[in-house]
């Protein structure tokens, strides 16, 4: 339950003092003055309003007495329960009149601040949720009564998509595109978690979320994971790839990298490390490593790599067999090509 706090309290006899002649004070639900346009006064023990508060009612104040002031105190209300009292300070006969209009204004502004502080924490409950979604394999049984709770359906196929991005304002954005029972959740300061729902239409929203939006460097894309958590380290994982591996691609789907991803689970790695520190040693001044990758990645079609490279043909053909001479494998030969890749995704990714 809401507590009537002195700063609501005080931000409530400023709005009425704005519209009404007369001194207003606020007391809490024991009869202590938290809000006034007297300040001297907060903190006092108001009579008329414990009072007000025992026998439930407007009491009128006619003369100085126990720190009242004349003048009436009306309970107010949140939910049947009294929250405390407000007092307009006068004549009782001249604010009388004020003190209806000044209790429903009262009592709106606190219910108001009551639906606020009811959605924020709801929407704070509701992230930690996600973040335990996000990060978690195991779903215990409280996790998923909270899901109920939060009307948060788990059965349904989602799939991580993560965005690269830094704005303050990328979730308002981003919501624009989602569809219900879709959830976001910043979970770094540049990265973005997108909780889709798996369908035909995916790809397409995705690419359509990448064309409306500026300044969106890369999209992970997880594949459709039983465990949420499995999706959103897929997604994580193809932004690394792309970016360590310099692949020209914005939109980095985990299942066309998974090959990838799987050869970094290799155990016997020494023989690859080899043929790498042959090409760090021998072939810095050429970048032959970043040769091969940009070679394997457009498929060894002569033309695009050297424009890839911005470098002629005949100087990545002088790459190709520097590389053969170093280190004894022709990335011409497929066989030869894989061995090096294998070595370059080690090096670039372990």
């Amino acid at each position: 339950m809401i507590i009537l706090t002195n700063q609501l309290a005080q931000n409530i006899v400023d709005k009425m003092m704005d519209v009404i002649p007369y001194n207003v004070n606020i007391m809490n639900n024991e009869g202590i003055i938290i809000g006034s346009g007297d300040k001297k006064r907060i903190g006092q023990l108001h009579q008329g309003a414990v009072k007000a508060i025992s026998e439930d009612r407007l009491i009128a104040v006619h003369e100085i007495s126990g720190g009242a002031k004349p003048g009436v105190n009306i309970p107010i209300y949140l939910n049947n329960n009294i929250m405390g009292v407000i007092g307009i300070s006068g004549d009782p006969i001249i604010v009388e009149a004020f003190a209806s209009i000044v209790k429903v204004t009262a009592e709106l502004l606190i219910n108001q601040e009551y639906v606020f502080n009811e959605k924020r924490v709801r929407e704070r409950i509701k992230e930690e949720f996600l973040y335990q979604w996000t990060y978690n394999e195991n779903s215990d049984a409280n996790f998923v009564h909270m899901s109920e709770v939060l009307h948060i359906d788990l059965k349904l196929k989602r799939i991580a998509v993560i965005i690269n991005s830094s704005e303050k304002d990328i979730k308002d954005k981003l919501s624009k595109f989602l569809h219900e029972e879709e959830y976001i959740l910043r979970i770094n300061l540049n990265k973005v978690l997108i909780i889709m729902k798996a369908n035909i239409n995916l790809q397409k929203r995705i690419l359509n979320i990448y064309y409306n939006l500026e300044n969106l460097s890369k999209i992970g894309v997880g594949s459709d994971q039983n465990i949420l958590s499995k999706s959103v380290q897929q997604a994580l994982r193809a932004i690394e790839i792309v970016e360590n591996l310099g692949i020209d691609r914005h939109i980095c789907n985990y299942e066309d990298l998974a090959f990838i991803d799987s050869i970094t689970n290799i155990t016997e790695k020494e023989v690859f490390y080899s043929l790498i520190n042959k090409l760090k040693d021998e072939g810095k001044s050429l970048d032959l490593i970043e040769t091969l990758i940009v070679y394997i990645m457009h498929s060894g079609e002569t033309n695009t790599v050297a424009k890839e490279l911005h470098i002629h043909r005949n100087s990545l053909n002088y790459r190709l067999n520097k590389i053969k001479d170093i280190t004894g494998k022709n990335p011409r030969n497929l066989v030869d090509l894989l061995e090096i890749f294998t070595a370059c995704i080690l090096y670039k990714l372990s």
